[in-house]
């Protein structure tokens, strides 16, 4: 099995203010979410990774949601240009640890890119286009990419990954109500319903499948393709408009 490196973030006291169209953001349990997100790292643990913490980042509350500030391509870390103001911050922030791990190479404006619309595949890079993330990036993806890069539309949610994840194998789990799915036609789907797309976005690591706590159907669906499930509670980092892919980014060994 690859070893992994997760980098992650704690959520810091003004977590409570990240940007979120969830019906309940203004009653994020600060203390509940720390709770939350160490057994997060625990789970990581399990899986296999070695876990580097960084400290909460003050005045930037969305920032423990880490995937979105890079993506990694071999041996290159591609620092996000992101779309929302108030989290550009964030990249900066990222940057010295990245380095430790990759070369740095910084996408600029009119390139708009948040990482959580970066969905990489054994054989392909489906960029999705989002509120966060434009055509541009598609370019800019593939001008570092060994594996040609597809646009995909994200029809509701915040990234492609919200509605998409690969589990490796030609599987995915889908919400396929979210994103234009003609470019996944040729994998195996796990979907997802209406009352489980927040169980779309999961995270695999080697033979572990991080999985949002309450969706047994979608979880024996995964476990019946040989993979170890660990269900974690995410509700308030749901609460935030993030997913279990959001807490880390990872980085392979």
């Amino acid at each position: 099995m690859l070893s992994s490196v997760a980098l992650v973030r704690k959520p810091g006291p003004d977590f409570i203010d990240a940007l979120s169209g969830h019906p309940q953001k203004t009653r994020i349990d600060f203390k509940l979410a720390l709770e939350q997100h160490s057994s997060y790292v625990r789970a990581l643990q399990q899986a296999g990774a070695r876990v580097v913490t960084l400290e909460p980042l003050q005045g930037f509350p969305d920032s423990v949601f880490i995937e979105d500030t890079a993506v990694i391509f071999g041996d290159k870390a591609l620092l996000c240009s992101m779309k929302a103001e108030s989290r550009r911050g964030e990249v900066e922030s990222v940057a010295g640890e990245v380095g430790n791990h990759r070369k740095i190479i910084d996408l600029q404006p009119p390139v708009t890119l948040d990482g959580g619309d970066v969905l990489m595949t054994d054989d392909a890079v489906y960029v999705g286009q989002s509120t966060r993330t434009n055509k541009e990036a598609v370019q800019a993806l593939a001008d570092h990419s060994e594996k040609p890069c597809t646009p995909v539309p994200v029809l509701r949610g915040l990234h492609l990954k919200s509605a998409v994840s690969f589990l490796g194998n030609g599987i995915l789990v889908i919400d396929p109500t979210s994103v234009e799915t003609s470019s996944f036609k040729k994998f195996e789907w796990i979907k997802v319903d209406e009352s489980e797309r927040y169980a779309a976005n999961c995270l695999t690591l080697g033979d572990f499948v991080l999985l949002p706590a309450g969706f047994s159907r979608v979880a024996d669906k995964i476990r019946s393709h040989g993979f170890q499930v660990i269900e974690l509670e995410m509700s308030e980092f749901e609460k935030a408009d993030g997913g279990v892919t959001c807490l880390s980014l990872i980085i392979r060994e």
